[in-house]
């Protein structure tokens, strides 16, 4: 009775610490972020950007969504000053929507008055089970000319 009672602790103990090393969330891989026309990370305002990524959700569930967002970083510092080429969420895509993993491709046209200068690239993947992952903290940006 007490070797079982051991046996069923390790046990115990073993499934917990693999439970919380688990990565629950989704994976963002290979980005690209580029002039759909030549391929480099400069675009003229009225061009369009090319967004490509894998999305991979974990083993428990599922892809439920994508968010892109373009922003530029203004002078001032303040959010509400930055201005947007693109802040959207990506729903209900049925080449996304309950799949364990994607192949996103997203065409953003560069509005005619965007500002010049740098614009950060933050992509946001979200699984069924409201798991998110995003690309805040990485170093994608594209360059916007006249």
């Amino acid at each position: 009775m007490k070797k079982l009672s051991i046996y069923m602790l390790m046990a115990v103990m073993a499934a917990t610490i693999s439970s919380c090393t688990k990565d629950d969330k989704p994976k963002i891989e290979d980005i690209e972020v580029t002039n759909h026309d030549d391929g480099t990370s400069i675009v003229k305002k009225g061009g369009t950007i090319s967004v490509e990524f894998e999305a991979i959700a974990n083993d428990d569930t599922r892809l439920d969504y994508y968010h892109i967002e373009i922003h530029d970083h203004p002078a001032s510092g303040k959010i509400e000053d930055e201005y947007r080429i693109i802040n959207n969420s990506f729903k209900n895509v049925a080449t996304f929507k309950g799949l364990k993993n994607a192949h996103v491709h997203q065409h953003v046209v560069v509005p005619a008055n965007a500002n010049k200068g740098s614009y950060h690239v933050v992509i946001t993947v979200v699984d069924e089970a409201g798991n998110s992952t995003d690309t805040e903290d990485g170093d994608t940006h594209i360059e916007v000319i006249d």
